[in-house]
């Protein structure tokens, strides 16, 4: 999926202002926008990125934006429980089939101290891209699916701008179901130690 100013800005809204001492984990970092954008922001944090993909890993261990990579397939994530403060899963459950992406959740429930916060589109079909098997949407998720389970969820509009490198089939599902608009679902719980 291509990024979106106007969701790194719903999301870095919910963050606090000082990340100083604080652990976030970044999971499917792919090529490391979040963590870029975490970087910009004022303290010193510890940043950890997981991915199932290791041509995503190798090129974000070159550039240094993390200060942990580790491989591994979601959901079943190697940590302990409240052994992170923030967990970030942006644009990842659409991959994961319906079962493991709530699976993906309770793990991220129960490995964050302070918050949990993911985002996904809607309505949005994607096959693979870039040669990655598991950029593959697998499954779609609704506001209310996120609502019922405790979380607070904002839907946002977004201008769709493919990528140059789109496989063939992605290019014609792109065009053949474009909408007027596109939306993303932000969804987040944030626990009672966390002010903001």
């Amino acid at each position: 999926m291509t990024h979106s100013h106007l969701l790194d800005k719903c999301i870095l809204n919910l963050l606090p202002i000082d990340l100083d001492n604080l652990v976030i984990l970044d999971v499917g970092c792919g090529y490391g926008e979040w963590g870029a954008l975490l970087r910009r922001r004022k303290g010193s944090f510890y940043l950890v990125g997981v991915d199932i993909w290791r041509p995503h890993l190798t090129m974000l261990n070159r550039i240094g934006v993390y200060d942990e990579l580790i491989q591994v397939d979601a959901p079943k994530l190697p940590f302990k429980d409240k052994s992170v403060d923030i967990s970030l899963a942006c644009e990842v459950l659409e991959h994961l089939g319906k079962e493991e992406g709530y699976e993906l959740l309770k793990d991220l429930e129960r490995i964050s101290r302070n918050m949990v916060i993911v985002s996904t589109p809607l309505n949005w079909p994607q096959e693979n891209i870039y040669s990655n098997p598991y950029e593959r949407h697998r499954s779609e998720w609704t506001p209310s699916e996120f609502s019922n389970i405790g979380y607070k969820v904002k839907t946002i509009d977004v201008a769709i701008n493919p990528p140059r490198r789109l496989g063939f089939l992605n290019t014609i599902a792109v065009f053949l179901l474009r909408r007027s608009s596109r939306k993303l679902i932000v969804a987040y719980r944030r626990s009672k130690n966390i002010e903001h």
